[in-house]
């Protein structure tokens, strides 16, 4: 067993006094797990970060709140840590099923609130969902997923999935999209499938936009709706 060696100090009680901010615990510092400390320290959330490995927790301790050097699959070691009190706990575990399978155990049967973990493959994202995880992350599949998307429908910019055939898209407008519809009265949407939600121009964001709103090469599309809706605006640009 590594004993919890603290960078800083863990406090007696979280600090609640920081107005808007939330309480996270980052187990596991490789590029994921420090990716994800870092982003939300960035947005003033207080943070703990814990790995084994004493390097990743000293280029991470003048950042976070806490950091801590512990082994993650030691359930004594967890247990110094009070995961219980924080909003949520993210675990990255390497490579290492066995480890991240392990953490996920003893962090569940902790009492933590909610978690999030990284899986490694589509049975390693099984067995987390199992075990208890909340939210269960594979970064190689949603990345594959997206780039895929991007590459058929060379237009969009994003998109986040509603559910198994509904999505919310942002689109980029084309010379050519342009050159065939003038306005959003032009757009072959079908309102019962497809909403269009919004408008990006530049800085501009043109909400539930009218009929007569005019098109202009460079805009985002914002919309919300049926997959296959969505494919049918795609062949228009």
């Amino acid at each position: 067993m590594i004993p919890p060696t603290r960078r800083s100090a863990l406090p007696a009680s979280i600090d609640k006094e920081i107005p808007m901010s939330r309480h996270f615990a980052i187990l596991g510092l490789g590029y994921f797990g420090s990716t994800v400390a870092r982003e939300l320290k960035r947005h003033q959330n207080q943070v703990l970060g814990v790995d084994a490995d004493e390097t990743r927790v000293d280029a991470l301790s003048d950042t976070l709140d806490h950091a801590v050097i512990a082994d993650l699959t030691d359930e004594k070691a967890l247990g110094e840590l009070s995961l219980d009190a924080y909003d949520v706990v993210v675990i990255d575990v390497d490579d290492n099923v066995e480890a991240s399978v392990t953490c996920t155990l003893h962090v569940k049967e902790l009492g933590a609130k909610e978690i999030w973990a990284k899986a490694h493959s589509d049975a390693h994202y099984k067995l987390l969902k199992r075990l208890g995880a909340d939210r269960v992350v594979y970064p190689e599949y949603d990345v594959g997923v997206r780039v895929a998307e991007s590459l058929n429908y060379h237009a969009m910019v994003d998109f986040i999935r509603l559910g198994e055939r509904q999505f919310i898209v942002e689109i980029e407008t084309t010379d050519r999209l342009v050159e065939n519809c003038a306005s959003v009265a032009n757009l072959s949407i079908d309102p019962e499938a497809l909403f269009l939600v919004a408008i990006k121009r530049g800085e501009e964001v043109i909400r539930n936009p009218d009929d007569d709103t005019p098109l202009r090469s460079g805009d985002s599309l914002i919309l919300m709706g049926d997959l296959q809706a969505l494919r049918e605006i795609g062949k228009q640009i």
